[in-house]
């Protein structure tokens, strides 16, 4: 047997793991957490395995082989079923209000829950979509460009998952595909097979997948000097996200007016068709800013010993000095990094999320691409310890906690597992760049 065909026999053993976890997802054990972490630690230990098996023994692969297995695992998932998530429920009832009433925004669901007022109206279907929406209070906090592919899933199939999978699917592609372009196929290995994608994008059908690629799109776009490409695929991704937001001043910043002008414009002309006379995606964001609390790293440290909005301030103040400083040395340092234009978005994006007072595991798609260009190995671990925020009380059978607190015990072995291999790979690169620059020297 040559290399070739053990590299394909691999490939397909990780596609009977992942063809398990779909068949997981439509029995009756879906809703239990050791047969899912046991499939994905299998998924992880091929993935990362075959990915040290190549790193150690130099070998290439081909841009065809990454993406050809990548596209046989997206179409895998689409017979599956998310887990542990309801999110979808959000994204089919955006669409369904958006073609009644020309947009999401302004109105929570839990208004429909009247059937004599507003809910009298709402078919059969979406009314097991909407009594399935959590946090129903809250009026959505989805950017315009994720209601276009909610709008564009429901065009293909209203009310049913399999449209949003095959749209998440589909982007997640057109990601990886870019990828392809700005990294090694090794590398691009690790974020098109992953089994966090699979489960988030695929599987549960999480449209952050969206914002990354177009977020990637920029930065393939900046890195080719094509600024005004990168100015729409930007303005497109913070429309998407918000989280994109924090890459604006480093891909604008010495670009001209007419970009700048391209990148708002574009920004008010994603908005607008869908704002009408409300708020927009404000209302949503400001009850999450305001309230919401899951799975923190820094931030749940600091309420220990400060109020919330302390805690906020100062994380804040943290990141504000953090970016501050890579600004400065990305545009006028003279580092390594400028002269590849290589911009750290998986440091930037790390931080970010460490501050953060919620951190889901989808949220980590935003960090894995810059991970498949700069090689960091505390990003991939992290998309192993982040799975364990699917330790709650409504995973646990029996449990006395509430339906989305955590063990105490589980936050602190994610945690610690990520910041002391944080903590190990930075010291180890510092070493290794006090050697190279000792070694210069003499």
């Amino acid at each position: 047997m040559n290399a070739g065909w053990k590299l394909h026999l691999l490939a397909l053993l990780i596609f009977f793991v992942y063809l398990a976890l779909v068949i997981l997802s439509q029995s009756k054990y879906s809703t239990e957490l050791t047969p899912f972490f046991a499939l994905m630690a299998l998924a992880y230990a091929l993935v990362f395995g075959l990915f040290a098996y190549l790193w150690q023994q130099k070998k290439a692969l081909s841009a065809r082989y990454v993406f050809g297995w990548a596209c046989l695992y997206h179409l895998l998932g689409l017979f599956g079923w998310p887990l542990f998530e309801d999110d979808y429920y959000r994204y089919l009832w955006d669409a369904y209000h958006t073609v009644q009433y020309g947009s999401p925004y302004g109105v929570a669901p839990s208004e429909y829950f009247d059937t004599e007022g507003l809910g009298a109206s709402v078919p059969a279907l979406f009314q097991g979509v909407l009594n399935g929406i959590n946090y129903p209070d809250i009026p959505t906090i989805y950017g315009p460009v994720l209601q276009y592919s909610f709008l564009l899933a429901y065009l293909i199939s209203p009310g049913e998952v399999w449209a949003l999978q095959l749209v998440y699917s589909l982007v997640d592609l057109v990601l990886i595909a870019v990828l392809l372009k700005l990294a090694a196929p090794r590398m691009v290995l690790l974020y098109a097979w992953s089994p966090l994608v699979f489960k988030e994008l695929v599987l549960t059908a999480h449209p952050d997948g969206i914002g990354v690629c177009l977020l990637m799109v920029a930065v393939l776009s900046f890195y080719h000097k094509a600024y005004y490409y990168m100015a729409l695929a930007l303005a497109a991704s913070v429309a998407a996200k918000v989280f994109a937001i924090l890459f604006v001043p480093f891909l604008l910043f010495k670009t001209n007016l007419r970009v700048v002008g391209l990148f708002i414009f574009s920004l008010v002309a994603l908005y607008f068709p869908l704002l009408s006379d409300s708020a927009g995606d404000l209302l949503g964001l400001n009850a999450m800013a305001q309230s919401w609390q899951f799975n923190s790293a820094l931030y749940g440290l600091l309420t220990m010993l400060f109020t919330a909005q302390t805690s906020k301030l100062i994380l804040a103040l943290v990141l504000f000095l953090g970016f501050g400083w890579y600004f400065y040395r990305y545009h006028f340092g003279l580092n390594l990094l400028k002269a590849k234009g290589h911009i750290r978005g998986d440091i930037m994006m790390g931080g970010f999320l460490l501050c953060a007072p919620v951190i889901n595991p989808w949220y980590l798609i935003w960090v894995l691409p810059f991970a498949v260009i700069h090689k960091n190995v505390s990003a991939w671990l992290a998309s192993v310890m982040v799975m364990m925020a699917y330790i709650i009380g409504l995973n646990l059978e029996g449990s006395d906690l509430s339906a989305y607190q955590q063990p105490v015990w589980a936050r602190v072995v994610e945690f610690g597992v990520i910041f002391a291999c944080v903590m190990t790979e930075w010291l180890t690169s510092r070493n290794a760049a006090r050697y190279t620059e000792k070694g210069f020297l003499d």
